[in-house]
């Protein structure tokens, strides 16, 4: 979405720099660099990675106004941080709030350098940047929706779809890369006694806390997955063998299963099968059944073991 920005303002302003920031908090005090394209982008990046908005008077300006904020010269205007305008040779700049549902969320800002100087813009174009502001905005709202519908509402994990929509990309990365993934099909044993001892609040965060803890145990680049109401499976990345796939159980064991229900200490027991790409299935969902079904055989014999 940048890039094309990026190419459009350069396009029709002659414009060589996009950036877009939006609020780290609720509190709304300091905004953070999401994405810059052009010239100077590394320099952006490095330096100017946020901005404390109680401090930048244009930054002021911009979230107290429903309308582009335009800036003919950077630096003979007396609401500009002259440090920012000398660091980078800004000379015209127009910034513009993004607002979802009545709520201002951040901005975007574009402008030019040095080497094309000051760019005087007509009402229509500050009017015509104004649109693309709106654009942006409602472009950002769709995008936050989707990830929205991947995740577990209760975890904020992956939900099934969301499983899916990852595992179409690491499966294609695994094979073009000569990689193998580990999938692992978590079911936790006692997760019923969590509730008919403590209610069904205590077991929601339950769940919320062993999510927590798996991502905390795993790396990034792997997947958590809520499945079912108990029920998780992990995408392991580049997995060499299956002992790494048996240590890792043994990791969940040691470092998620321990969790604080209303102030009680409640050791959770759970069961885990496994199945590896591509040996043992070519897609997500022979994979996921396999692993399934490894998971229930070992669960009839005893409490973690593995199959």
């Amino acid at each position: 979405m940048m890039a094309s920005l990026q190419a459009e303002m350069k396009s029709l302003f002659g414009f060589s720099l996009t950036w877009l920031y939006a609020f780290e908090d609720n509190a709304k005090k300091t905004s953070q660099l999401i994405c810059v394209v052009g010239e100077k982008k590394a320099e952006v990046e490095l330096r100017y990675p946020s901005i404390d908005i109680s401090h930048d008077r244009m930054m002021e300006n911009i979230f107290n106004s429903d309308f582009p904020v335009y800036v003919e010269d950077a630096r003979m205007d007396p609401t500009t941080d002259k440090k920012i305008v000398n660091a980078l040779d800004y000379r015209t700049v127009i910034n513009c709030q993004l607002c979802l549902h009545g709520e201002s969320i951040g901005l975007i800002g574009t402008g030019t350098l040095e080497a094309e100087g000051v760019r005087i813009m007509s009402l229509d174009e500050i009017a015509y940047f104004s649109a693309v502001a709106n654009i942006v905005s409602i472009t950002l709202d769709r995008i936050s929706y989707r990830e929205k519908s991947l995740l577990d509402p209760l975890t904020k994990i992956n939900n099934k779809r969301g499983l899916e929509v990852h595992a179409e990309t690491l499966l294609a990365l695994a094979i073009r890369h000569s990689q193998s993934v580990g999938i692992i099909y978590i079911d936790l044993d006692n997760f019923k006694s969590i509730n008919d001892q403590f209610g069904h609040e205590s077991g929601d965060m339950a769940l919320i806390s062993f999510s927590e803890n798996l991502k905390n145990t795993l790396r990034r680049s792997d997947v958590i997955a809520r499945v079912g109401g108990d029920e998780f499976v992990l995408l392991l990345v580049d997995v060499n063998n299956e002992d790494y796939i048996h240590k890792i159980i043994e990791q969940i064991d040691n470092q998620c299963s321990i969790l604080k229900v209303d102030k009680h200490n409640f050791s959770l027991q759970f069961s885990a099968g496994y199945a590896i790409f591509p040996q043992d299935g070519p897609d997500l969902n022979e994979l996921i059944s396999l692993a399934d079904k490894n998971m229930y055989q070992i669960k009839s014999i005893s409490r973690h073991m593995t199959t």
